[in-house]
């Protein structure tokens, strides 16, 4: 893959992201869609891990410390049209009480002590 195409885009859609999750070994995990942020959706859905908003993202001139929680993953974007893969990974990687499966473990022990911007 040449740098300038990024990456695989995945088409924004509930049954797609829970796709992917199964796929990579995450056992129980379903992603839905919301029409609206009421609480009543949230108690509709508990447990809910997170939420991945789509929208046009503008970059900022400034730097900005991301958390100053060291137990929270995250990743800094480095590769285009990686948005809706690093949003599940971190819902996934930050939730607690999931079975993460075998690959995404491993994954997450190793990325553990990278600071967030790598």
């Amino acid at each position: 893959m040449s740098e300038n195409e990024g990456w695989c885009t995945i088409e924004s859609d509930p049954g797609v992201f829970t796709e992917l999750i199964t796929k990579i070994g995450v056992k129980d995990i379903q992603v839905e869609e919301l029409y609206t942020l009421d609480s009543s959706e949230y108690d509709r859905l508990k447990p809910v891990l997170g939420l991945i908003f789509l929208f046009k993202w503008e970059k900022e001139e400034e730097n900005r410390t991301v958390s100053d929680n060291e137990n929270i993953f995250f990743a800094n974007q480095v590769i285009q049209n990686a948005c809706a893969t690093q949003a599940i990974l971190s819902v996934l990687l930050n939730s607690e009480g999931i079975e993460l499966g075998e690959e995404l473990s491993n994954f997450k022990s190793f990325v553990g002590d990278f600071p967030p911007m790598v």
